[in-house]
């Protein structure tokens, strides 16, 4: 029970995303799909942090703080919290890549692709943002959860540890768009009403609470690098709606038009440059 109670209250801000997780997936995917994908993202989860932490696959090799054992619930070498943090981290990172991608006005983008690439650069975006401020949990709620054996190039993370994550998020990724394959594509009445909403607002919580402790604790180079991410990709994002409201603004205009005889909207004939009026 003590151990129960350690991964329940002390890592309380993963049960709230866990919570959050289920609100928004049930409602999106439905109890069955829902609780199917977490289950497999748990387990893509498991077997790559297990692996690490023995073989050094795939994030190459780390070790767990073994004083957390007995404080809180094991599987394996790895905190049951880190593989319980894939199912949200996977699905905050789906929805909102299927919301960039299709715009505030539609629930599907114009190509399956576009969601998944999306989708698959804020999993790993919010891994950049959170696994280095992780080495310092020390100096905050998060408390001391891991060591890397060798120095690396993003804040003392190996190149090896985001490739790596590249791969599993790629892994998990897969079996949400799978899962939701035959979603239909509905107009939406503006950004506050898409379903995916919540979940993109839940991403930015997730990646940007942990970047204003990264400024609180002094970790200016790494909230910096958050933000530094994060404005030109709200730029570019900015831009790319503007674009599809204005091709949507153009697609009301027009509606209902195409069909009609040309006669009726009193079109001259064309006439031949010097032809006699």
């Amino acid at each position: 029970m003590h151990a129960l109670a350690g991964t329940l209250f002390h890592r309380w801000y993963v049960t709230l995303f866990g919570l959050a997780y289920l609100f928004f997936a049930v409602r999106h995917l439905g109890w069955r799909r829902a609780f199917l994908y977490g289950a497999l993202a748990f387990g893509v989860g498991a077997l790559a942090e297990n692996g690490s932490a023995t073989i050094g696959f795939p994030y190459t090799r780390y070790e767990f703080n073994p004083a957390l054992r007995g404080d809180e619930l094991w599987i394996g070498d790895v905190p049951l919290f880190v593989p319980l943090s894939y199912t949200f981290m996977g699905y905050f990172a789906f929805a909102a890549g299927r919301l960039l991608a299709s715009g505030p006005w539609r629930t599907r983008a114009a190509r399956p692709w576009q969601e998944f690439l999306l989708a698959w650069m804020l999993a790993v975006w919010a891994l950049w943002v959170v696994d280095p401020m992780s080495r310092l949990g020390d100096e905050f709620y998060l408390g001391r959860v891991f060591r890397y054996e060798g120095p690396g190039f993003w804040f003392g993370l190996p190149l090896g540890s985001q490739l790596g994550f590249a791969l599993t998020s790629l892994a998990f990724l897969s079996i949400l768009f799978f899962l939701s394959r035959d979603e239909p594509n509905r107009p939406v009445d503006g950004l506050v009403r898409h379903p995916h909403f919540s979940a993109l607002v839940t991403w930015h919580v997730q990646v940007f609470h942990i970047a204003v402790i990264g400024f609180v604790v002094g970790a200016d180079a790494i909230a910096g690098s958050a933000f530094l991410m994060w404005v030109p990709a709200a730029a570019v994002t900015a831009v790319h709606w503007s674009h599809l409201r204005a091709a949507r603004s153009l697609g009301s205009e027009h509606e209902g038009k195409l069909d009609e005889p040309v006669h009726e909207h009193g079109v001259e004939p064309l006439r031949v440059a010097g032809e006699a009026h």
